[in-house]
C-alpha cells in the first residue's frame, strides 16, 4: 500500500528504522516530526537507510509513531506491508491522509504468481466499523484467477438476502446451493438480477423507512397520505384525508382513519349510522326498560341514558341519570 505518485508528500526528519529507535525510545519521542508512511520514509532518507525494514511513522490525527514494514524493493518501493500487522485504527487513519494504491499478491496451485492494484484505497474509521470506503481502478494480472463479484455483492456464506418484492422473508445460506456465493449485503436487495440499496426498490417508501410488500399499504403520520404497493409498484394516493366524521388513528398496528363512534365507513367517507337518537325510537323498536347509548342530532358521539318504558306511553329518558345540560338540549331539540 502506496500513495500514488501524483500525490506530494510532506517530508519529515526521522530515518530511523524500530531497530535502533528501540535503543533509544526517549530520544525517538523527543523528535518533532515523523515520516506519514512508508513512501515519505523512502523519500527521506538516504540510500543507505532507506533498505526494506520496519519504521517508525505518524500519519495525520494519530497520537503516536508506530511501527510498520516498508518494503523499498518492490517497484518503485514505499509500500506499507500489511503482513506486518498494525490493526485496523492504524490502517484507518494512514489511508484518510491521502490517495493510496492498495497492492494484492499471490499465488496459485500451480505457483504462478498474480498480482492485482487498486488507485484508491481507504477504510472507514471505528463508527464505520473499519468498512472499505473506497478502491479505485483495477489493474493487474489476476483475471483468469479470480471470481468476481457483481457490484454491491460480497461472496459470503452467511448473509440474509432479501429481495424488493419480499422485503419480510430472508433467503438464508441454507437454500443455496453452493457453499458460498455472491450477495446482497446490508441495506441492499435483490430486484432482478440486480443488488441495489433498499431505497431504489419499487416500492420503498421514505416515511416508513423500509420496503412494502405486493398489496401492503401504509398511511403516513397523520393520515394525509397513502401508499399501496401493487405489482412491484408504488402508488401514492395523495389526495387520502380523514372525513371530518373520523379520527386519524392507530389500532391493532394498523393506521388509517377510522370513523367515529355512531358512524360507519372507511374512514375517508363516513356516514351515520342507523342508531337511536332518543327513547322514543327505541320504545317504538319494543326495547324495554334500561340503559342505553342514543346519539341526538348533532352531537359527536353516543350519550349513555336509562330510558323508562312503561309510564305513561313509553320512551321516557329519566333525569336522574344527570346528564350535562348542554346534551339534553342536542336531546330535545
Amino acid at each position: 500500500m502506496k500513495p500514488i505518485p501524483s500525490v506530494t508528500a510532506i517530508v519529515g526528519v526521522m530515518c530511523l528504522q524500530a531497530s535502533y529507535a528501540q535503543e533509544s525510545s526517549y530520544f525517538v519521542f523527543q523528535q518533532p516530526d515523523y515520516q506519514r508512511d512508508c513512501k515519505e520514509v523512502l523519500n527521506a532518507c538516504s540510500s543507505t537507510h532507506n533498505t526494506s525494514g520496519v519504521y517508525l511513522i505518524k500519519p495525520d490525527g494519530y497520537p503516536e509513531p508506530f511501527e510498520v514494514f516498508c518494503d523499498n524493493d518492490l517497484d518503485t518501493g514505499g509500500w506499507t506491508v500489511r503482513e506486518f500487522w498494525i490493526g485496523n485504527e492504524k490502517i484507518a487513519f494512514l489511508t484518510n491522509q491521502k490517495q493510496y494504491q492498495l497492492r494484492i499478491e499471490f499465488q496459485n496451485a500451480a505457483g504462478e504468481a498474480y498480482y492485482v492494484t487498486y488507485d484508491n484505497f481507504r477504510i472507514s474509521d471505528e463508527w464505520g466499523q473499519f468498512s472499505i470506503a473506497s478502491l479505485g481502478t483495477y489493474e493487474g494480472t489476476a483475471e483468469s484467477q479470480i471470481e468476481w463479484c457483481p457490484t454491491n455483492q460480497i461472496f459470503s456464506n452467511e448473509t440474509c438476502e432479501r429481495r424488493c418484492d419480499d422485503p419480510d422473508t430472508c433467503i438464508s445460506s441454507t437454500s443455496r446451493t453452493e457453499l458460498e456465493k455472491c450477495v446482497c449485503v446490508g441495506d441492499y436487495m435483490i430486484q432482478g438480477e440486480d443488488c441495489i440499496p433498499q431505497n431504489q426498490c419499487s416500492c420503498f417508501v421514505t416515511e416508513k423507512g423500509g420496503v412494502l410488500t405486493d398489496g401492503e399499504i401504509y398511511v403516513n403520520s397523520d393520515c394525509t397520505s397513502r401508499s399501496v404497493c401493487s405489482n412491484n409498484q408504488l402508488i401514492v394516493e395523495e389526495s387520502y384525508h380523514c372525513s371530518d366524521d373520523a379520527t386519524c388513528d392507530v389500532r391493532d398496528g394498523i393506521r388509517r382513519c377510522y370513523c367515529i363512534d355512531g358512524y360507519e365507513g372507511d374512514g375517508v367517507n363516513c356516514t351515520r349510522e342507523v342508531v337511536p337518537k332518543d327513547c322514543q325510537e327505541l320504545y317504538v323498536d319494543g326495547s324495554s326498560d334500561g340503559v342505553y347509548t342514543i346519539y341526538p342530532d348533532g352531537w359527536p358521539s353516543g350519550i349513555q341514558v336509562y330510558c323508562e318504558m312503561e309510564s305513561n306511553v313509553g320512551g321516557w329518558i329519566v333525569s336522574t341519570m344527570q346528564q350535562h345540560s348542554s346534551k339534553f338540549a342536542h336531546i330535545c331539540s
